[in-house]
């Protein structure tokens, strides 16, 4: 135990005494979760802003209307015409200048349902404009519910008729993200590290230097494997730092900031999950690193496991994926890595399980230390190079 010990303060040492891997460690996985949302939340005002800059205001004009429609009308935003000239403004209706001309008859009056004389309301718009098709609609429709009618639905105004909960729009939304972001974030910094801490010994020669000291090593691939571990410790330390810095700004774009408050417990359960999936990760680029020949072998090996992350993130939004996913139940919590970004998005969704995070903690460690006396098994064959 000693000795892994010693190996790792040596392999830390080394990180901490390099800025360069200060700034990776503590630094880039909050600036790329953080800088990613920030983006998100740019995107998304922007989108608004453009959207706003759009919208043209309406111009709408009735004739003739009866005083009882007046509300109806302002709300509508239809305004009476300055004059009877309808010829006039059904010019301008076509030349896109006006949105829409309502002309009331001047006798106009409300008839008993089944009456043969129905007073007609004519009103003039432009299908090629947006604005118009839009107005016209919502003035057929509220004109529609105004005529006499044998029931009513949905008028009580103090009960919530739709049941859709406004919160669940950004859980979602963020629970198709934040796995990506924050696994790509701890994964850039652990590849570099491992790549290096094994291969990059390779490449320099080094590997042999610790190869024949007396220290075993399986002692030496521990001691390698312990200080990637820390490393991923404190890189998801900066993600999950991100990740609950930005969920507010993002929740403000979507002005849905009611529905992304987590209690300390979930904020605990991702961090868990986050730092034991990230184990798995670090086993796996360890064992990449030690399989390669040299640091850019091991590179070239280590975006298969990214892939293997974002793959199965990015399909599980789609709907008919999504039910098959739900429909493997607890399997998905037993596959290593995934069943981390399966925990992210349903802690994210408010929809876990305890017993679900456990297992996903519990299968993770395992997974992790079977890597690492894999490394060990591995270094056992290493050969040592002459020359």
């Amino acid at each position: 135990m000693r000795d892994i010990i010693t190996v790792a303060k040596k392999e830390l040492k080394a990180f901490f005494s390099d800025k360069a891997v200060i700034i990776q460690m503590f630094l880039l996985p909050f600036l790329i979760v953080f800088g990613y949302a920030m983006l998100m939340t740019s995107t998304i005002n922007s989108q608004k802003e453009t959207e706003e800059q759009l919208e043209k205001p309406v111009v709408a004009y009735s004739i003739n209307a009866p005083e009882e429609f007046s509300d109806v009308l302002a709300e509508l935003k239809i305004m009476p015409a300055p004059d009877s000239d309808i010829e006039k403004y059904k010019k301008q209706v076509t030349d896109k200048e006006t949105d829409l001309l309502m002309v009331f008859p001047e006798d106009f009056k409300m008839s008993d349902p089944g009456s043969a004389e129905l007073s007609n309301i004519d009103i003039y718009y432009n299908g090629e404009k947006n604005n118009s098709m839009e107005l016209f609609s919502k003035t057929t429709v509220m004109f529609t519910t105004m005529q006499p009618r044998i029931f009513t639905f949905n008028e009580s105004a103090d009960k919530q008729y739709d049941l859709f909960d406004t919160s669940s729009i950004i859980k979602n939304f963020l629970s198709g993200i934040i796995p990506l972001m924050i696994f790509m974030a701890v994964y850039m910094v652990c590849m570099n590290l491992a790549a290096n801490s094994i291969a990059g010994d390779k490449e320099k020669g080094f590997l042999n230097t610790l190869l024949v000291t007396p220290v075993k090593r399986e002692s030496i691939a521990a001691g390698k494997s312990l200080s990637i571990l820390v490393v991923a410790i404190i890189a998801s330390c900066s993600a999950c730092i991100g990740m609950a810095v930005s969920l507010p700004q993002l929740a403000k774009a979507m002005e849905t900031s009611d529905g992304v408050t987590y209690s300390i417990t979930e904020y605990i359960m991702l961090f868990g999950a986050v730092v034991t999936g990230a184990f798995v990760l670090v086993a796996v680029l360890l064992i990449f690193s030690t399989i390669a020949k040299d640091v850019k072998q091991a590179t070239l090996l280590s975006p298969i496991l990214l892939l293997a992350i974002m793959i199965p993130s990015l399909l599980s939004s789609s709907e008919n994926f999504s039910q098959k996913i739900d429909n493997l139940g607890t399997t998905n919590y037993l596959i290593p890595v995934w069943n981390s970004v399966k925990t992210l998005q349903d802690v994210v969704k408010v929809q876990y399980t305890g017993i679900s995070v456990l297992i996903t903690v519990v299968v993770n460690i395992i997974v992790a230390v079977l890597g690492v006396l894999l490394i060990g098994k591995l270094f056992n064959r290493e050969k040592i190079i002459n020359g």
